[in-house]
């Protein structure tokens, strides 16, 4: 019997705890306030393409592209910004909403009258290819080959990401918007007389009600 009621006590001071004391959970981006930028590009039998044309839907969706080989991940850009939001933010979601491109981890084809449909087994020159897909997590990272289905790739500030139709075991090029994400994010480049380290700060833009910000200019007085 005491030891129910230790049990039943025990039960009632952590129940009243957790009321109290919610269990906050971190929210995965992006939200309808975050404007994310990713890098992206595409390589065809060892060919980087050139970056993909602007988004035709460009103001009603929330993953879309300026032309700039980047992929805008701005979910409040969109009529419907919950849909475009957290984990729904993949690659395979920016895919499905940009006309004309068709990727899946057997088959890519770009946009554009005249493109291939390339398939898993089709070959660059003389030897078999398939679809495979690049991911680096910033560009300083290191670059990992993603196992699976790309399209379900979750797409994050700062990511870079190539999508290629190669042989088996070829080295993957960075997209070459690179240069252009390091811009967007903001990057400090300091060149030495043999070697150029970039440092990169990703941050994450939010529209959240700005006022903008002004320095006030110090006055001075002069007295004659």
């Amino acid at each position: 019997m005491v030891l129910i009621c230790v049990i039943g006590i025990s039960l009632i001071v952590y129940s009243r705890n957790e009321r109290l004391h919610p269990v906050v959970k971190a929210t995965e981006g992006p939200t309808a306030t975050d404007v994310w930028q990713a890098a992206i590009g595409f390589d065809i039998c060892g060919k980087l393409q050139t970056d993909l044309p602007a988004s035709t839907n460009i103001s009603t969706v929330g993953l879309r592209t300026f032309g700039n080989g980047l992929i805008d991940i701005d979910p409040g850009a969109s009529t419907t910004p919950a849909d475009f939001e957290g984990k729904k933010a993949t690659l395979g979601l920016f895919v499905k909403d940009y006309q004309g491109l068709t990727l899946t981890s057997t088959s890519l084809k770009l946009p554009g009258t005249g493109q291939k449909l390339w398939k898993n087994g089709d070959k660059c020159g003389k030897t078999a290819s398939s679809v495979q897909t690049e991911v680096w997590s910033s560009p300083g990272g290191k670059g990992k080959l993603v196992t699976g289905d790309p399209t379900k790739l979750h797409l994050t500030n700062g990511q870079m990401i190539t999508v290629a139709f190669v042989p088996k075991g070829t080295t993957i090029p960075q997209p070459p918007s690179k240069s252009a994400l390091l811009t967007a994010l903001g990057s400090t480049t300091t060149a030495s007389s043999s070697t150029t380290s970039t440092t990169t700060a990703v941050t994450t833009t939010t529209k959240a009600s700005s006022t903008a910000t002004t320095a006030a200019k110090s006055k001075s007085t002069t007295t004659t």
